[in-house]
């Protein structure tokens, strides 16, 4: 019988992650392809085997469970630490974490089913001893129960402290100081790629901190779940960042609504529900448009603390044409 496409998908990935494996001294290349084959084809849908086996407890990866901890660039994961730190038991921002996790996707039901609580408060916490320079603030608590969807307990708890630490700690310190850069990235970047929309929201009691919780929770606070997964694929792969950029393109997919109502902004308050793809392909339109300096400055924000002064100076010459 011929192979669906679908599975033929899943055989190219497991193919080179396997290839990656056997050849560690090609790993340039080999993350090339791997993100290539994202960014042309995306990641196949779920086996019945992965959904069945969603959230049980055990150490098997789902296929885009080991996508992520490459792009991650997870290689080993620590159990007898993660253990130790479970051992302190609650973390001086405990009730906090408490009162979050009831709140996690509490009306995705597959969430419900796949996550308990008490995995939930066992990551927060961990980390929260772990890193206590951030500590816990709120939004960590979807951000990491989305990994824990993907991923078994103990992965989910390095891609998350990995993701944290590393590629967005800007937005998760005490200050959210790498969100409220981003805020004023979007604004300017809005402003550049729709100045009608732009114009007719700043009419109308628009400010970016409207945005700060969808940039924040990385999109986790607009359902379905499994579309926010396809956007994840893209942010690893190619940059946190990028959820500025896919936060603009939700807008824009909601132009036609926004401009003909009277109070465009209260509908900030929920966005439409997700379609990836369409997301997806408006983003990389808006990002071949972007200046280079403007692109650098995205880029960075989540992790550098970046020159607004600079920022509001820069000009529109020049056109990003690297890869993303």
């Amino acid at each position: 019988m011929k192979e669906s496409q679908s599975s033929l998908l899943r055989k190219k990935y497991l193919e080179l992650i396997e290839y990656g494996n056997t050849h560690p001294e090609t790993i340039h290349q080999n993350l090339y392809q791997l993100r290539k084959t994202i960014l042309l084809e995306g990641l196949p849908p779920e086996t019945d085997d992965e959904v069945t086996n969603r959230g049980k407890d055990g150490t098997k990866c789902s296929l885009r469970g080991l996508v992520w901890k490459i792009l991650l660039g997870i290689d080993t994961v620590d159990a007898e630490k993660y253990i130790e730190l479970i051992k302190k038991g609650p973390s001086n921002r405990y009730q906090k974490i408490r009162k979050d996790i009831s709140r996690t996707f509490m009306r995705d039901s597959q969430f419900s089913q796949a996550v308990s609580q008490d995995q939930l408060s066992r990551c927060l916490n961990a980390f929260a001893h772990d890193c206590a320079e951030l500590g816990y603030v709120q939004g960590m608590n979807a951000i990491c129960g989305a990994f824990l969807y993907v991923l078994p307990e103990l992965d989910a708890y390095y891609c998350f402290s990995t993701l944290v630490t590393g590629s967005c700690h800007l937005y998760l310190d005490s200050t959210i100081s790498g969100v409220h850069s981003a805020e004023t990235l979007l604004d300017k970047i809005l402003e550049f790629v729709d100045p009608e929309l732009y114009e007719y929201l700043q009419n109308r009691n628009y400010h970016p901190f409207l945005f700060t919780q969808p940039i924040l929770s990385l999109g986790t606070a607009t359902p379905p779940l499994d579309e926010l997964l396809h956007l994840w694929d893209f942010y690893f792969a190619f940059g946190v960042h990028l959820n500025v950029i896919c936060t603009i393109s939700q807008l824009l997919l909601m132009r036609d609504t926004l401009l003909a109502h009277p109070s465009p902004c209260s509908l900030f308050r929920s966005f439409p529900e997700l379609d990836a793809p369409t997301i997806l392909n408006l983003s990389i339109h808006i990002i071949r448009q972007l200046p280079d300096d403007i692109y650098e400055m995205l880029v960075n924000h989540p992790v550098e603390p970046i020159d607004l002064n600079a920022f509001l100076r820069a000009t529109t010459g020049g056109s990003n044409d690297e890869s993303y």
